[in-house]
C-alpha cells in the first residue's frame, strides 16, 4: 500500500468539488485506512457502519442475482453519502448539508480519484 501521506493527499484533493465535505477510505473490516474529513466527526464508526452497509447491500444484490455492488449513492437530510469499491476497500464520500449537488459530476470525480487510489493500494 501506498504512503498514508499520498493517499491523504488524493482524499483531500476531493475536498469542495461538488459539495464534498470529506472522504473516508474504509477496509472491508471497517477499519478507517484514511480520512479528510473534519476533525469533528467520528470517522471510526462512520467507516464500521459504512463497511456493514456496503457489504450487506452487496449480499442483498447478490442474492437478488442483480450482481455485486460496485459503487451506491445515498440521499438524506444531512446530505449525500456515496460508496464506492475500490481495491477491496470502500471509498466513502460525504456531501455538506445544504449544498446544491451535482451528482454526475460528483460521481465521475470519485470514479476518476477511485482509478488513482486502486493503484495506491494493491
Amino acid at each position: 500500500m501506498a504512503d498514508s501521506a499520498e493517499i491523504q493527499s488524493l482524499l483531500s484533493s476531493l475536498n469542495g468539488k461538488h459539495g464534498i465535505l470529506g472522504c473516508l477510505l474504509v477496509s472491508p473490516e471497517g477499519g478507517v485506512v484514511a480520512s479528510s474529513l473534519p476533525s469533528d466527526i467520528d470517522v471510526g464508526t462512520l467507516g464500521a457502519l459504512s463497511a456493514t452497509l456496503f457489504s450487506n447491500n452487496d449480499v442483498s444484490l447478490q442474492r437478488m442475482n442483480r450482481g455485486t455492488l460496485t459503487q451506491m449513492t445515498l440521499l438524506t437530510d444531512q446530505g449525500i453519502l456515496h460508496f464506492y469499491q475500490c481495491a477491496g476497500h470502500f471509498l466513502v464520500v460525504l456531501t455538506a448539508k445544504g449544498q446544491r449537488i451535482n451528482l454526475e459530476g460528483l460521481i465521475r470525480s470519485v470514479e476518476e480519484q477511485s482509478n488513482n487510489l486502486s493503484k495506491m493500494i494493491v
